[in-house]
């Protein structure tokens, strides 16, 4: 057989597996939320037992409309079946089981719930339809407390803790998910509290309730023993089986052909085809990104493939689509996605960090995103003479000065400073509140700007060769937001984007247009708001064909002077019309 055709085999082979890797998460994920639906509506049941077990019962009536008709049922216990085997299907997939710990958290919750779930469907649902036992509240709640109490509160926080550490993990990289992270994380938090309490308060309620205790017969207790061994058994012989699965792949790999991999800038390594390249990563400790757990859902484990990207499968259904999403260029790949068969190259393209204790996972700040903000960029102008005429001590203590009386302005207005750089910095607003509050609250911090310069002007003047000048940008749009960290920095926020770069742009063309604060159209639109005094300009943008519309206000100076200028039109006498004039009375003898 020619080594092309072994190839093409290979390649297919390797492309079938994306797919069903690709259509498997899908199924996975679908047949979760489905469970986690369900474990709502219940848990909001138990809730409900706050108001007593009668409002309980009420609420389970309809509940059982839904859940125990055909289609609910059909729909409940097929996916209580396809997400167990689906999840393990994607345990067995793993050629390494070095993973963050939030992972190794949610895989062994996941295998933790049959050991309690199993006997609570069996003595409730099975039961009740083989013998006809009561299934209402005040039966299962008697059956319950106190005696199993503790293990029911603990399957549901298992429960409920895995289905949302899902679906927590599965939306953090979309930057939608900051707009409703906090009502997330508070229903998160009170669902369960909430139906623990009802749970307990109902309980008490149902046995205040008098009613005689349920006798278990023989064949119930010698049925529920059979059906919970059988259900755990074959739950636990699928695991086996998955287990024995990767012992003998492990062993096959081991004694099977080696490929090379090389990572640029981390060294060359041999091992056998497999795993996907980010499990090659962990394996090795290289520092490697991936926000979403290698389920193609984000793109920071994204690599370049400088060698043998022909020898690997095309990209699957989800991965095609997010690397379209993020216009990848050719070459680019999903290192969570991409198995090597043969001898490949690749390169990292999200940066990771180092530590002096060794190597550490890139976890991306849950907090990045995409979002409109209005950016203010404010610079001294002639600094730079003004520097060369100072003494040292002078100039680092006006700068001292200078600064905090920035930073004052900047949060009086829920600003916030990103950076200081020589004479000038870049501030932030919007991060909080509406978009149109934070446009006005730069509009307001720019004038607070100027006026604190001027102030310092009459302060420092007699000590400064020239008076302190300021030039302000300020442009509303997307930018993009998050915290970078150093171990020799620490941790900062920054915001980046083309909004940075115009307002920067606007700065500088402060010094052509001869005023202080230059705005841009798109800020002053998002305020709402309507300004005197300034004056529509065309501004050139690099980069941009068109020039950018925007607004100068006036300089503080030419406000002085036009202060002035009206102080005397108003101290002057006013002018006598002509037909005033030609009544009065001509003097008497005149020349």
């Amino acid at each position: 057989m020619s080594l092309q055709t072994t190839g093409a085999r290979r390649a297919g082979m390797a492309s079938g597996m994306e797919q069903v890797s690709s259509w498997s998460r899908d199924v996975r994920l679908i047949s979760g939320v489905i469970l986690l639906i369900f474990a709502t509506t219940h848990f909001l049941n138990h809730a409900v037992g706050i108001f007593g077990v009668e409002a309980m019962e009420s609420v389970q009536n309809w509940r059982y409309n839904v859940w125990h008709s055909r289609p609910g049922t059909i729909v409940l216990y097929g996916a209580l079946i396809i997400h167990p085997i689906f999840a393990l299907l994607r345990v067995a997939q793993r050629r390494t089981f070095k993973m963050p710990l939030r992972e190794m958290l949610q895989i062994a919750i996941g295998l933790a719930i049959p050991l309690l779930l199993v006997d609570h469907i069996i003595a409730t649902r099975v039961l009740g339809m083989y013998f006809g036992l009561d299934e209402s509240y005040r039966a299962v709640l008697l059956r319950l407390w106190p005696n199993r109490a503790l293990m029911q509160s603990l399957l549901l926080l298992l429960v409920w803790s895995h289905g949302i550490l899902g679906i927590h993990f599965m939306l953090r990289s979309r930057d939608s998910y900051r707009h409703w992270r906090d009502p997330f994380l508070l229903a998160a938090v009170l669902i369960p509290l909430l139906a623990l309490i009802g749970f307990a308060v109902a309980s008490r309620e149902a046995q205040r309730m008098g009613m005689p205790p349920e006798v278990a017969s023989e064949a119930q207790n010698l049925m529920f023993d059979r059906d919970v061994m059988a259900a755990k058994g074959a739950f636990y012989g699928l695991v086996g089986a998955f287990l024995l699965f990767i012992g003998i792949r492990e062993v096959r790999v081991r004694t099977t052909r080696q490929i090379t991999v090389r990572f640029v800038g981390h060294g060359t390594r041999r091992l056998a085809p497999g795993p996907t390249v980010l499990e090659m990563f962990r394996r090795f400790g290289i520092p490697h990104a991936a926000l979403c757990g290698g389920r193609a859902r984000c793109a920071t484990c994204r690599v370049l493939v400088m060698d043998g990207n022909d020898k690997l499968a095309p990209p699957g259904m989800n991965e095609a689509r997010l690397l379209k999403r993020i216009s990848a260029p050719e070459g680019v790949r999903l290192a969570c996605q991409i198995r090597p068969r043969d001898d490949v190259q690749v390169q990292i393209l999200l940066a990771s960090r180092l530590r002096a204790g060794g190597v550490q996972s890139f976890e991306p700040d849950e907090a990045i995103g995409k979002r409109g903000l209005t950016v203010l960029i404010a610079d001294l102008r002639a600094f730079s003479a003004l520097s060369s005429r100072q003494l040292p001590r002078e100039l680092i203590g006006l700068i001292n000065r200078f600064f905090d009386e920035m930073g004052q302005a900047i949060a009086a207005h829920d600003g916030r400073i990103d950076a200081f750089y020589g004479d000038g910095f870049m501030a932030v607003f919007g991060l909080e509140g509406p978009q149109a509050r934070g446009a006005q609250a730069a509009i307001s911090a720019a004038a607070d700007i100027v006026r604190a310069v001027e102030a310092l002007n009459r302060e420092f003047g007699p000590a400064l060769p020239l008076p302190l000048r300021i030039g302000i940008g300020i442009h509303t749009g997307e930018a993009i937001t998050g915290a970078v960290e150093n171990d020799n920095l620490g941790r900062r926020e920054i915001t980046v984007g083309e909004t940075v770069m115009i307002a920067s742009q606007l700065e500088s063309a402060t010094r052509r247009v001869l005023a202080d604060v230059v705005v841009s159209e798109d800020t002053i639109r998002t305020t709402g708001r309507s300004y005197a005094g300034t004056t529509a300009l065309k501004i050139a943008i690099k980069g941009r064909e068109k020039p950018l519309a925007a607004f100068g206000f006036a300089s503080a100076p030419e406000l002085a002077r036009r202060k002035r200028e009206d102080a005397a039109m108003a101290a002057m006498p006013a002018p006598v019309p002509p037909e005033a004039q030609a009544e009065q009375p001509k003097p008497e003898g005149g020349a």
